[in-house]
Parts: C-alpha cells; structure tokens; sequence
C-alpha cells in the first residue's frame, strides 16, 4: 500500500492545491510537469524522488543516475521515458498538489516549485520508487500530514529495497548494463550477490513490504563506508538522509562522532546554515577531545559567515588560525577573519590583514578575490592610490576577478576624474578587449573605454572603436551591452545627429547585404529608440513584422515587450519577454522580464504568480529604480493573498526608498492604508491617505482614491464632521474635476445630509 495524506494538511503553510490538471502539450518528465489549476498553470517538482532524465542533454545528470542505479547511461533515457508515461497515466484524471512555492529552480518561462502529488490516495512520489523508476533524492521538508523527513526517507527506502528484490524497473537488470565506471555504494538493504546466492541474507516481512536484512557482523562499517561516500561525492542531500537513517538503526555506532560531524556538515553545504551552526556547537559539547574537533571548530565559523553572522564568526576564525596554524584550513580561516572585518566595515583593519596575509601566501587559490577585496577596503577608506595599485595586481590569470578587478578599477578613475585617468581607463580596457577578444565581457570593455576616451575629449578614437565593437561582435544574439554603446555613439555626434542617423542607416544596409541579421537587428532598433516616443510604437510594430525571434538578443527582446507592455500592448509584449526568458535565462534583463510579467499577472488578480515572478526578479535585480518596482508588485501580490503585515512591509520600503519611481510612492500609500484597514486598523490607515493629497496633487487618480478612501474611513469611525469636511475639500480641488470619484462623495455628502 502507498503512504497516505490526510485530507488536510497538518502544517500551516502548505497550501493544497485540488482538481489539478496535467497539461499534456508542455514538457513533462517522471518527477517535473506543467499543471493546470483553475485558470492557473504551474510547473511542480516533485518533492524526496529523481526519476531518470529524459533529455540527452543533460550528460552529468544521466551519468549520475545511471551510476545510481548501475545501469548504462543509454537506458536511463528509456527508463526516463517509461517514468514519464507512468506519471502521465496515473495523472490522467483530476489530482491534488500540496505544496509550500519553495523554489525548485529550472530555466522554464514560469518558475517551478516543489510539490506532493496525489492521486486519490496514491502518492505519485512513491509510486515512482516502488515501480523503480525513481531513486531516493534530498529533501529537507516534513509531509504535509507531519511526517518528518526521517519517517519519509525510511518509507521510501523500503519501498526501493522491494523494488529492487523484485528488480523492477531499473533495478531489472539487463546485458550491457555493466559499466565501466565504478558502481554507486552498495546500499544495505540491496542483495549484494546473485539471486542464487543468497547466503546471508533473509527477507523478512514488516506490514506491507519487504526489507531486506543483511545478518553480516560488518553491516554497520559498510553502511558507514556508503554514508560516507555521498559525502566524498558533494551528494549532500542524500548524504545527510543515509546519516540520519544511519544512526537510527544504528544509535552507539562506533563512528557516531563522525557521523554526527558529517550531519551537519551535509546540511551547512545545503545552505541551512543555522542549522548547521547549531549542530557543530552540539557536536563540540558531546565530543569535546574527539579528532574531529578541529575540523568542527573550523567549518562552525564558515557556517556563521555565510549566515552573515560576522561578528560571532570573527574572533573563531582568528582562534582557529591560532590554535591550528599548521592546519591546512589555517590560510583561509585568516582570510575569512578579514572578509568578517570588512563586512562589518573595519576597512583599515581588513586591509592591514589582507595586506599581511597576501605577503604570506602569495600563491594561494583566494589571493586574487583578497586583492580585489583589499582595494574596497583602501577605496573605501579613500585610499584611492594604493587601490588602483591592488586591483592592478589582479592579473588575466584570475579569471573571472580580473574583469571584476576592472570594474572596480573603473569606479576608482571616475573618483580621481583627471584627464590621465581617463586615458589609463581607456588602455586599461582596450588592452582587455585585445588580449580577451573571446571574452563576454568585451562588450562591457568597449563600452568602459569609449567612456573613458569621451571623457578624455578624444571623441573620434571613442567613435572609431564603439563602431569597430558594433560591427565585429554584433551579429551574436547571446551577447549583451549594445545599447548603451549605441546610445553613447550618438551622444559623439555631438550637434550633428543626422551624421550619425545617416552612418546607422549605411551600416544597416551593410548587414543587410552580409545576412547579418543581428547586426541588423541591433542597428534598426537603435534608430527607433533615437526616435521620439510618440514614433517608437508604429517603428517598432515594422520592426516586428521584420525580424524574425530567432535573430533577436536579448536586449531587443526586452525592449520591445516592455515598450508594447508599457503601452497597455500586452498581448503583444508578453510574448517577447517570454522568449527573453526561454531563450536567455541568465540575461541581465532578466529581472526587466520577470518585473513585467508580475505586473501583468497582478493585474488579472493571479497574486501567486505575481509573487513569484516578482521574488525572482528582486533576486537577480541590478538596477535600483526597477528593483523598486518589483518590490512594489510583490507588496501588491501579498496584499492580493492577505499577508497583510509583510505587504505593508514591502510597500514601506517603496515609500521610504529615495529611488523609488515618484508615482509609485502614492500609489504605495494607498496600498499601506489598505493593508492597515484589511487589519481593522482604520485610524492608523487615515494619514497616509491624507499625505497623498497633500504631498502628491500631481497625481490626480491617486489624490481622488486617497480623498475617497480617507472620508469613508472617518465614516467608519463614526467621525461624520470630519468625513463631510473631507469630501467638502475634495470637491473643491479643481484638478479632480471629470473623475469617477467626485461623483462618488457627492452620494456620500447626500447620504450624510450635507
């Protein structure tokens, strides 16, 4: 029998989902789907399982699985297949999902979350490991009916030892399934010999399955030695449940120090970082003079650093490097007792130490983010000198610090704003460009160096090389950075602008007649968006029927689905930010799309995806105004969903924010005294209504709401002399006149006989 759910869930923050649909047109495997709920489509993952992969691409998945398994990498693809049609079959009639939006990652146009499917009373999670089409995978959340983790990962590892003894699925195993790479860890429940040669081993019957029970005196070092494989693997979720399993079967194991030390080691690499904090302090007062108490003493203050717990991690740090100097881990617990310091912005302290520690180990593996970070530390003190020296040091052998290292550098020649350092920026990236022409940031790097040399009044050089740039790596849809060369190259024209239209147009011409048609792409956009605004619809709507997806970047797609979304086009629009987000999901305009679609799915009152789509935009946001704006959509969608506390939260700090976009502040006020009344706080709603209009009389359909709003509030404190008085003033602002809400308070002042 499967395990069964209750009918309702025992923890508050599920949420169940019922009547679900899978939708068959989309991509869909074993353990990850598209569903319809209501007018709503989601993707799910679902939770503790990983069936086999369906697609070829994913080579070091495949290999995983099929090590996992110990079957060929080629029949996992059909073992993936077979998942998918069974997932399919059982999710053919209505199911339900639980489910908490935790993030399960992917590239696809709608984000995915984790979920429990039920069909009826099957859970397909289990269904999947007992027809062995699924292995036992990490997961770190209690069932919906409160069971904990420990229960769930036992149940399923039952369920997988009797698929394996009736070799089920891909536990059947076949010729040519031997494979030349090593096996995966026996598991102790998995018969180690040939079905005929069952010495040892004898298969008892526990209710309604089957265990397998290993009667070898050595079967706690085996199961050991396998935990301890997951570890050695960085296979840390599953590492962390055979531990677990581990000491539950076996509580006076004698390598429960160990094993308690890889617990939480296995957790802090899964970013559970409290946790983990809390284990090793555990750990240090059970096992005060075990051997393993240096390496605890070591990743316990690693663990508070990432939990940005620097004051705590510091002074461990600095006692690790004192006690253990000959440890190898004592380079890097200094190190990391100097990021503490800057994070708590000691920059001269940090500096010295850097300074000190990169004279030590000149060729340690950190010395070139230490170089980098020793230049923050001197440019924040003001030590703008001795910075340029440190971000100088950092060489093209650091690869991805050297281009961080420049623009920081970049920030340093704007500070000193001479006529030289403008030159020395412009050669220090045209150098880059030259001796890094495969690099992805040589767009960025051109764009840095044409600055410079504006800067530096040598205007022609600027234009010679934004062209060159323009024409040499533009016809590459995947690189980014294009339109602010292209908006600077106007900028160099100066008092001619017809100059450069008419250069645009000739190099136009040119990718037309090359079939560059992403450099042709880029160019015609440029033209539009050096058009007026009242032009740039009808130009863009000819470059749509022009130019095909396939040749657009992600720049282009951006800007034609936020120019049609912005002109109230969204049909029109949203399919481009899409597109953005299918075909460039790591794209710095990412967080543009993402911001967009929230908008549009609060519109039509679908807060959940608007939430989401809005988390993921703050997340990977660069650019403050539109953070702003993101932040704002989700403190719309939290209010849509009645989490009325953090959706004042949020519109706060759009309230608060000195960048937020000016005509949202009001209309974040208006959101903020909503939020308050929703919580039956009406007399603490009524000031922001009045700052609205007393603050923000530009913003007519905002001041008349506010007028509205703030007179039926007084109503609903029985304060009639100052609602009529609101209403009174309200009809007296002449720039309200003509809007909706002017008639609505002269019904008001008539019902309350004024």
């Amino acid at each position: 029998m499967m395990g069964v759910l209750g009918v309702s869930a025992s923890a508050k923050d599920w949420e169940k989902l019922e009547k679900c649909r899978l939708i068959m047109s989309e991509y869909r495997d074993g353990d990850s789907f598209h569903v319809k709920h209501g007018m709503d489509e989601f993707i799910f993952r679902l939770y503790y399982v990983d069936a086999p992969e369906t697609d070829s691409e994913l080579k070091d998945r495949i290999d995983e699985q099929a090590q996992y398994f110990d079957v060929s990498p080629i029949r996992i693809h059909k073992l993936g297949k077979t998942a998918e049609q069974l997932a399919a079959k059982k999710m053919q009639s209505d199911f339900t999902v639980y489910t908490k939006w935790e993030d399960a990652g992917g590239q696809s146009r709608l984000p995915r979350y984790f979920g429990v499917v039920l069909i009826g009373k099957e859970d397909l999670a289990e269904t999947l490991v007992s027809s062995g089409l699924a292995r036992v995978y990490g997961a770190s959340s209690d069932m919906p009916d409160g069971r904990n983790v420990n229960t769930m990962f036992d149940q399923l590892r039952k369920l997988e030892a009797r698929a394996k003894q009736k070799r089920l699925g891909a536990w059947e195993k076949r010729k040519g399934d031997a494979k030349d790479t090593a096996a995966a860890p026996a598991s102790e429940e998995e018969p180690v010999t040939d079905a005929a040669e069952t010495t040892g081993l004898v298969v008892e019957e526990e209710a309604d399955y089957a265990v397998i029970v290993l009667k070898w005196p050595n079967v706690p070092t085996v199961a050991f030695l396998r935990a301890e494989a997951f570890v050695n693997l960085e296979r840390f979720e599953e590492a962390e449940a055979e531990l677990q399993l581990l000491l539950k079967k076996y509580p006076e194991h004698d390598q429960k120090p160990r094993i308690e030390f890889y617990i939480a080691l296995s957790i802090a690499m899964q970013e559970r970082f409290p946790e983990a904090v809390e284990r090793f302090q555990t750990w240090l007062a059970d096992h005060p003079h075990d051997i393993l108490k240096s390496e605890t003493e070591y990743w316990m203050p690693i663990a508070m650093f990432y939990d940005s717990r620097y004051e705590e991690a510091l002074p461990r740090l600095e006692k690790y490097a004192v006690d253990y100097p000959m440890a190898a881990y004592a380079p890097e617990a200094k190190y990391r007792a100097a990021l503490c310091r800057y994070a708590v912005e000691d920059y001269k302290a940090c500096a010295l130490d850097l300074g000190a520690w990169l004279e030590k180990y000149p060729e340690h593996f950190f010395r070139w983010e230490a170089l980098v970070t020793r230049g923050d530390s001197l440019a924040a003190m003001g030590e703008l000198e001795l910075a340029k020296t440190n971000y100088l040091r950092v060489t093209k052998d650091a690869g991805a610090f050297h281009y961080l290292a420049l623009t920081q550098l970049a920030k340093v020649y704007k500070a000193l704003g001479t006529e030289q350092d403008f030159r020395d920026m412009a050669a220090v990236f045209a150098r880059f460009i030259q001796e890094n022409p495969e690099s992805d940031h040589v767009v960025d790097a051109a764009y840095q160096a044409g600055w410079a040399l504006r800067q530096a009044n040598r205007t022609e050089e600027a234009r010679r090389l934004y062209w060159n740039v323009v024409e040499r790596f533009g016809n590459n849809n995947r690189w980014e950075g294009f339109q602010p060369i292209l908006e600077d190259l106007g900028k160099l024209y100066g008092d001619q602008p017809d100059l450069y239209l008419q250069d645009l147009r000739a190099k136009y011409a040119a990718a037309l007649q090359e079939r560059r048609l992403t450099l042709a792409s880029r160019l015609a956009l440029a033209e539009i968006e050096a058009a007026p605004a009242a032009t740039q619809k009808a130009a863009a709507l000819e470059f749509a029927k022009r130019y095909k997806g396939d040749y657009l970047g992600a720049e282009a797609l951006a800007f034609l689905g936020d120019l049609f979304v912005r002109d109230a086009d969204a049909d029109r629009g949203l399919p481009y930010l899409q597109t953005l987000l299918q075909q460039f999901p790591q794209s710095s305009f990412a967080p543009l799309a993402h911001t967009r679609l929230a908008e549009q799915a609060a519109a039509k009152r679908n807060y959940t995806n608007a939430l989401a789509y809005a988390d993921v935009a703050i997340e990977n946001m660069g650019d403050p105004q539109l953070m702003m704006e993101a932040v704002f959509v989700r403190a719309k969608s939290l209010e849509g969903l009645q989490r009325y506390a953090e959706a004042v939260e949020a519109y706060q700090q759009v309230i608060a924010n000195r960048i937020s976009p000016r005509a949202l502040k009001p209309e974040a006020m208006l959101g903020v005294a909503a939020s308050l009344e929703a919580q039956g706080k009406v007399k603490e709603a009524i000031p922001y209504y009045q700052r609205i209009y007393v603050m923000y009389q530009a913003y007519a359909p905002a001041v008349a709401k506010a007028y509205l709003k703030s007179g039926e509030a007084f109503e609903k404190l029985n304060d009639r002399p100052s609602a009529v008085n609101t209403y009174k003033e309200m009809l007296e602002t002449k720039s309200l006149s003509g809007l909706p809400e002017m008639a609505m308070a002269r019904e008001r002042l008539a019902r309350l006989g004024s």
